[in-house]
């Protein structure tokens, strides 16, 4: 146990690499493992009890409560960036002067070639024709593919032109010799430098893209997805839609129906457990091609947003400016404000 007994909980089974755990106990802090992935509310409640310090890597999504309840818990960190997407209660912890962190950057490159892989897996459909081991030696199934698409020539639109994006649209275009277009609430001069990209209106591109991809944050509680029946039918048919932001950002519903009746297909990196997302999957692979979330987890991106999630953890626990993105660095003054538990700095 740490000197003065403060503890850093840290979930998940593989996120958070061994270096960044041996950080925690390194640093004078008692570790507290929660190591499974999917977590329910009430083991985060209990996981959380007399904690100081909490690092997300697991697929939890803590609520207000949880943050209300953790009376100790002053610094928290999300291994990732799009922390408002996937983290519900992110705005009450911080009206309870919680230090709240994030990873910017430091799993965008895992991201975006994870992408690309996605964009490259639905473009030469082959899942459905790998050959397998069989009875009486290796087994090719014959199974009707969609017709395959070489994507030099083609349009890419990218959603949301930030660090994923601009990398995807790098190497789109100068890899694989890919028109660009763009869209996000305003111009990004850089982006269009960059990788020679011409903003658009979402709609009109929509309309001239053979390849989309969602790179903006996950929708906010009650927003509408982005990509909705009016945006799949503004798509051109046959086109490709690729999300590796959060699930939310498309309405699976919409999508069943425009891939069964516009040809369109897509991918996207992380699922919901419903019936609407299990009908999609029962489409096959070739159709509409869904993984549990992975683009951002390779051994080097892991490493990287894990240290900095708990090296900006540590460093609030001892009183020190954090070197990494602190979301309200005015946590001190409204701890202290509404009367909160106040522990002096190791």
């Amino acid at each position: 146990m740490s000197a003065d007994g403060r503890t850093v909980l840290v979930t998940g089974t593989s996120l958070v690499a061994l270096p960044a755990l041996q950080q925690v106990e390194a640093r004078g802090f008692t570790l507290r493992r929660l190591q499974q992935d999917e977590i329910t509310g009430a083991e985060l409640h209990s996981a959380l009890r007399g904690a100081s310090g909490y690092v997300i890597g697991g697929y939890e999504e803590p609520e207000a409560e949880h943050f209300e309840s953790a009376e100790l818990l002053e610094a928290v960190a999300f291994v990732g960036s799009d922390y408002r997407g996937f983290v519900p209660g992110w705005r009450r912890a911080m009206e309870l002067g919680i230090a709240f962190s994030s990873t910017p950057g430091a799993n965008a490159d895992s991201v975006a070639e994870f992408t690309m892989l996605l964009i490259l897996t639905l473009a030469r459909p082959f899942l459905g024709s790998v050959a397998r081991p069989g009875q009486h030696g290796l087994v090719a199934p014959e199974v009707m593919s969609p017709a395959a698409l070489e994507l030099r020539g083609l349009t890419l639109g990218v959603i949301g032109p930030g660090r994923i994006g601009t990398r995807v649209a790098t190497i789109a275009s100068a890899g694989l010799g890919m028109r660009v277009v763009y869209t996000g609430p305003r111009r990004n001069l850089e982006f269009e430098s960059a990788v020679s990209a011409q903003y658009l209106g979402k709609p009109e591109l929509l309309g001239v893209s053979d390849v989309v991809s969602l790179h903006r944050p996950g929708p906010a509680r009650g927003e509408l997805p982005e990509i909705g029946d009016v945006q799949l039918g503004q798509m051109r048919e046959g086109a490709l839609l690729i999300n590796t932001g959060h699930p939310d950002l498309i309405d699976p519903v919409a999508l069943h129906r425009a891939i069964e009746l516009r040809g369109i297909r897509a991918a996207n990196d992380g699922l919901r457990r419903t019936p609407s997302w299990q009908g999609l999957v029962e489409l096959g692979p070739e159709r509409f091609l869904c993984l549990p979330q992975t683009g951002f987890h390779t051994t080097a991106a892991d490493l990287r947003a894990s240290s900095r999630a708990v090296e900006a953890v540590c460093d609030v626990l001892e009183g020190r400016d954090t070197g990494f993105s602190v979301e309200n660095p005015r946590y001190r003054e409204v701890r202290h404000a509404i009367g909160r538990v106040v522990r002096p700095p190791l």
